[in-house]
């Protein structure tokens, strides 16, 4: 008894509908407006991953400096000589000043090359315009912001 009712439901709604879909007749929507993605960046960027490399050599370089001063100092401490103890205190203050230096140098370059790599735009390729403003700007004004970094 079930089948024949739910068959009688279905030959109803099967009948009942209307041949035609609403808005059928109305004109197809035009297709979809062509969108070119912007033109890839090719500038080289041998630079940036040069200046990455040697900061990291330096920053790495830093370590094995710094042992050698801790070990220069040991041996300042364990001298008994007199006329010795200076030269090696000297010599202890000139091998940490390397390690400090090797490893502030290798830090700063390492910076830089992160900001040359994904933040410096070349001069050519920069768009500026009122809708396109630079990403970071500094505009000393009473109504604006004194720094101002756009996405």
């Amino acid at each position: 008894m079930r089948s024949r009712l739910a068959a009688l439901m279905l030959a109803a709604l099967s009948c009942g509908t209307p041949t035609r879909a609403a808005g059928a007749d109305a004109p197809a929507a035009s297709s979809f407006e062509v969108v070119t993605p912007p033109a890839r960046d090719s500038r080289s960027h041998k630079l940036a991953w040069g200046t990455a490399i040697v900061g990291v050599v330096l920053v790495g370089a830093s370590f094995p400096l710094a042992a050698e001063a801790d070990h220069r100092y040991d041996v300042y401490l364990a001298e008994s000589d007199v006329d010795q103890i200076e030269s090696r205190y000297q010599s202890t203050l000139r091998m940490d000043n390397y390690a400090k230096a090797s490893l502030l140098i290798g830090e700063a370059l390492l910076a830089t090359a992160v900001w040359m790599r994904f933040v410096h735009s070349a001069p050519d390729t920069r768009v500026t315009t009122r809708e396109t403003p630079e990403r970071l700007t500094l505009d000393v004004r009473p109504d604006r912001c004194a720094l101002a970094l756009h996405f």
